[in-house]
């Protein structure tokens, strides 16, 4: 008991030292809480929670592969490209409910290491040029023809 008492003020002086020492960002002070915190820390929990993260991730990267993978076909019709891009947009018919748009690439998995967050952005960067492009192109036709007219 006598050592746990003294364990506990050891700890209590410590995170006033560290705190009292530095002006600390808020980041700062999330970890130092984290660190001396008196509590246990379920490690499993975090760790699950991280390896969804990863899952997510992973699910993610893999369906903007493949809609990259049939964006760069040139047999598809431009009406089958056109279906493709409303569903990566989530534009759908009037009166279906499939939930929010995803409005960023990092929705729900910010935990995930640099290297795969790095990968989802650019993954996603070259699906945007690829729309882009799309539309580039069909506003290029267009004036071709209004000019024709």
């Amino acid at each position: 008991l006598l050592s746990t008492v003294t364990g506990v003020h050891k700890y209590k002086w410590l995170k006033q030292n560290v705190q009292g020492l530095y002006p600390q960002s808020a980041l700062l002070n999330t970890i130092v809480e984290f660190a001396l915190k008196e509590e246990p820390v379920d490690v499993e929990k975090m760790r699950k929670c991280l390896l969804k993260q990863l899952e997510r991730a992973e699910v993610r990267l893999e369906g903007i592969d493949t809609i990259l993978k049939l964006a760069a076909k040139s047999f598809l019709l431009p009406s089958v490209q056109y279906a493709m891009f409303c569903g990566w947009q989530r534009l759908i018919p009037e009166g279906a409910n499939i939930g929010e748009p995803l409005t960023d690439c990092l929705k729900d998995v910010d935990l995930i290491p640099p290297f795969n967050r790095m990968l989802l952005e650019v993954t996603f960067g070259k699906l945007y040029a690829w729309a882009i492009q799309n539309v580039r192109n069909i506003l290029l036709d267009a004036n071709a023809k209004f000019k024709e007219l």
